[in-house]
Parts: structure tokens; C-alpha cells; sequence
């Protein structure tokens, strides 16, 4: 069996402990979560029902899907809450008896190691540096006969490559006619301008073979509280309802859907930031002769380190040292050794990591 190792940026304790530095002294850039944090609502709400964890959750999360069915525009029987997405990407393979998935690579780990944690098999298609990491399409295609599942996400992680509706949709076709399901992920689609232009939630339940999994965590700034959702066919909902855990997500999490999703200035805020902060951290990373950073749709940035002098790995550790964490991109396929991966943040934040990188960059002959 293939590795089951599951590598993730955001792990502040271990930077803390390997760097010697304390946890609040550090910058992360490992983790693509909203800048701003949560709303201001939500830390208010959370102080102020602190009393409530003595009793067990909703079970159901009714007013968190009742909340989340109108901001996505959908039927609340599509709707299945998570205690993170990447729970219900393995809730999703074990009610489906996954064998076998197709995964375009470099992605998110967890679609591959949720397969091969029951046993299955991946078939990984390239995602190829030279094309701009696009969709292979007619790869892709060609490779569905025989296949379960098809995982894609979109925009993509690491590379923010968007794929637009019209593609998804033949992909859907095609993979309809070898009774292939269709996982997209839009985790990061609030972060995409227009992005009902881009979703494919709008077609969960007259597209039989399509799931949509989205997350709470990132666009919300609530990745410690865990909090995600798969959109499907009200018959596969149900099906892994009764597959879950019966108090999968917890009070506390439900509490801070329900306010995330009410407070639409916050949301205003957060999109209007990160657009400002990605063209002005991606115009400072093209000031780097070693650096190349490619153009994406999420809150993140992917960069190329090749002719930087340093690998992404030793680019990385001299970051950390200086109390920054990158997500060096090592863990993904086809990626080791040349790529880091930037979540956009704050202006001031985004100044003290171009700094770093003058500091670095400037002190070694390249």
C-alpha cells in the first residue's frame, strides 16, 4: 500500500517547536484562510454561548443548513455538513465503495489517501508546469472506463488554476456514460469573483453523477472549528447521513456558520482585500528575477523557486527561521523541490514577507 501520510500546511505548533519560536510570533502563509480571521460577529457570538457545550449539538445542524441552503441558493435536502470537507471525502468514498478514483495531480492529498485508506486505487493524471498545470481534459476522458470517481478541484490547490463550467460539464457527460462520479471541490470558490459564473452547485441533483463539496473554513477564517459541506443527490445525502458520526459537527461550529454566513459586510470586506493583497503580492513576487509566480483564482499564490538559487525546501527553512511559514510543496506531486505555495494576507503581513525574501534572496549569488 501507498503512503498514507498526510502533509498539511498551517502547523504552527511544529514550526514553534522546531524553530524555537513562539506560536503567536510566527506568520503564516501555510494555510489559505481569510485574512481577517472571523467576523467580529462570530468571536462575539462564540464568547457569549460558551454555556451551550455542556449539552450535546444538533444532530442535524437545522438552522446551519437552513442558513447555508439560502446563501447557496439550493434545497436543503442536498445538503450534508461536515465536521471539515475533508471528512466527507472519506465518508464519500466509504458509502460509495470507491475502488477505483482518477485524480489529476499536484492537488489536495486527501482525495488519493481517502481512497487508498480503503484499499483503493488511484489512477493520477499530470497536471503539466509546461501547459500552465490545465485540465488535461481529453486525459482525463480517456481514462474514465473502469473508474469510480473522478476528484476535482476547483480552483485548483496549489495551483489556483479555475476551470470553467462549460469543461466541467462534458467532463460530467463523459463521465456519466461509464457510471463515473464527479467529486468538485470549490473550497475556495468565495474567493473567486462571480463565482456563480464558475459553480457547479447550481447543477447538484439534475446531474445524477455530480457531488460539490464546499468549505467553511477558509472564505469564514474558522479552520480550527472545523466546518465544511458536500452538496449531492438527496439519495446519496441520505445514505451518508446515516454512514456519519451522529454528532459530527459541534455546537460552536454550528453557532459560527450560522453568524459567518449573516454577516455579508465581512464577506464584502474579505473579497475586496484579498483581490487588492493578491495583485499587489504578485506584482512584488515578479520583482524577483529567481522567482516566477503563476497567475490563480484563490486567496494563494503558487510560486516557482527554480532559478532562485535555493530549493522550495531550503527556501522555506530560511523563512522559518525568520518566524514566516510557507507551504513548501514537496508533499504534492510533481512539485518537490521548486515550488511554494503563498496564502495572500494583510498588507503589513505581505511587506514583512517580501522583506524576508530581500533578505534571502539578496545574501546568496544566484
Amino acid at each position: 500500500m501507498q503512503s498514507l501520510e498526510h502533509i498539511h500546511g498551517g502547523n504552527i505548533t511544529r514550526a514553534s517547536l522546531k524553530y524555537g519560536i513562539a506560536k503567536n510570533d510566527f506568520t503564516d502563509f501555510s494555510a489559505n484562510i481569510n485574512p481577517l480571521g472571523p467576523s467580529p460577529k462570530v468571536i462575539a457570538a462564540l464568547k457569549n454561548s460558551l454555556d451551550l457545550i455542556s449539552s450535546y449539538p444538533d444532530p442535524e445542524c437545522t438552522e446551519l443548513k437552513t442558513a447555508l441552503a439560502a446563501y447557496l441558493g439550493i434545497c436543503e435536502e442536498l445538503l450534508l455538513m461536515g465536521n471539515g470537507a475533508a471528512e466527507l471525502i472519506y465518508l464519500l468514498v466509504r458509502v460509495t465503495g470507491c475502488r477505483t478514483a482518477l485524480v489529476p495531480v499536484p492537488t489536495f492529498c486527501e482525495y488519493s489517501l481517502s481512497v487508498l485508506s480503503q484499499g483503493g486505487g488511484i489512477t493520477k493524471i499530470p497536471l503539466e508546469g509546461e501547459n500552465g498545470f490545465s485540465l488535461p481534459v481529453d486525459k482525463i476522458i480517456s481514462c474514465l472506463p473502469g473508474a469510480d470517481l473522478l476528484f476535482l478541484c476547483n480552483p485548483n490547490n496549489p495551483t489556483g488554476r479555475l476551470v470553467d463550467r462549460v469543461t466541467i460539464e462534458h467532463i460530467l457527460d463523459q463521465a456519466l456514460a461509464h457510471k463515473v462520479m464527479v467529486l468538485v471541490d470549490e473550497a475556495f470558490m468565495d474567493f473567486v469573483p462571480q463565482r456563480e459564473l464558475f459553480s457547479m452547485i447550481s447543477l447538484v441533483g439534475r446531474r445524477p453523477n455530480l457531488a460539490v463539496l464546499y468549505s467553511m473554513t477558509k472564505f469564514f477564517g474558522i479552520p480550527g472549528l472545523r466546518l465544511g459541506a458536500i452538496i449531492a443527490h438527496p439519495d446519496l445525502v441520505a445514505r451518508m447521513s446515516v454512514s456519519k458520526d451522529p454528532w459530527n459537527v459541534n455546537t460552536l461550529a454550528q453557532i459560527a456558520g450560522v453568524i459567518s454566513l449573516s454577516d455579508k459586510a465581512y464577506m464584502e470586506k474579505t473579497k475586496q482585500l484579498v483581490n487588492e493583497e493578491k495583485e499587489y503580492l504578485f506584482s512584488k513576487l515578479q520583482d524577483f528575477p529567481g522567482l516566477e509566480p503563476l497567475p490563480g483564482a484563490a486567496n494563494f499564490i503558487l510560486v516557482n523557486t527554480s532559478n532562485s538559487g535555493y530549493s522550495s525546501g531550503e527556501l522555506a527553512d530560511q523563512l522559518g527561521r525568520r518566524g514566516i511559514m510557507v507551504r513548501d510543496c514537496t508533499g504534492f506531486t510533481g512539485l518537490a523541490g521548486r515550488y511554494l505555495r503563498l496564502a495572500v494576507k494583510t498588507r503589513p503581513e505581505n511587506q514583512t514577507l517580501i522583506q524576508a525574501l530581500k533578505d534571502i534572496l539578496g545574501g546568496k549569488d544566484r
